[in-house]
């Protein structure tokens, strides 16, 4: 186990270049202060007005005919996101992620043509059991990215990424404190991760860079 440090030297931009070459290297990135703290706060702000509106829905499993509710696996819930209505904080990071995009398919050739993602938020006692972030039978999601907004987390407060990191030594992964402003990249298809318990709100946005349907 690895443990992911928290006091990584801030940096005012998103480094493209340096998580695409992480992915190319490793197939997993983690990249702290991804944005800057303003624009962590406005997005942080909004997701919460978002929740206590009820905006949010419960999460589930599958897709399709074979979606389902099953809180034994994951209890957390979600907003699926508007490029097109996103507020000047939401475009801000869209944009960003379009620049990650650019970066990586200049640097990997994967082909990546779009970005879906959801806020999503882990209430107290929330998890989510081991899985990979493809659905059976479709290869489209390609690249995980998953953004923390969560202000002053400290350990005991749970609710790490668990990313296992050697898909033939399952016992080999790190855990990713979920701390405002670190972005967590990984290839879709070949590493399995978990959400640990959260012991208070843990607010993230979640999403995937997509290939073309073949």
């Amino acid at each position: 186990m690895q443990l992911i440090p928290q006091d990584h030297p801030a940096t005012l931009e998103p480094d493209c270049t340096r998580i695409a070459t992480h992915l190319a290297q490793q197939g997993w990135y983690v990249c702290p202060n991804f944005l800057d703290a303003e624009t962590v706060k406005a997005l942080r702000q909004q997701m919460f007005q978002a929740w206590q509106a009820g905006q949010f829905r419960h999460a589930g499993i599958g897709r399709g005919d074979s979606f389902k509710i099953r809180p034994q696996i994951r209890n957390d819930q979600v907003m699926w996101l508007d490029q097109a209505s996103a507020t000047e904080s939401l475009a801000s990071y869209f944009a960003a992620l379009e620049d990650l995009r650019t970066s990586i398919n200049r640097q990997l050739y994967l082909g990546l043509f779009d970005y879906e993602a959801h806020y999503a938020v882990y209430p107290p006692g929330s998890f989510y059991k081991k899985h990979l972030d493809q659905f059976r039978g479709t290869g489209l999601r390609t690249i995980t990215t998953t953004f923390y907004l969560n202000d002053n987390w400290l350990p005991e407060h749970g609710g790490q990424l668990r990313l296992y990191t050697n898909p033939i030594v399952p016992t080999e992964f790190i855990d990713i404190p979920p701390a405002a402003g670190t972005l967590a990249t990984f290839l879709s298809a070949e590493f399995l991760h978990e959400v640990l318990p959260a012991k208070r709100e843990r607010l993230s946005i979640t999403g995937w860079f997509r290939r073309r349907e073949p």
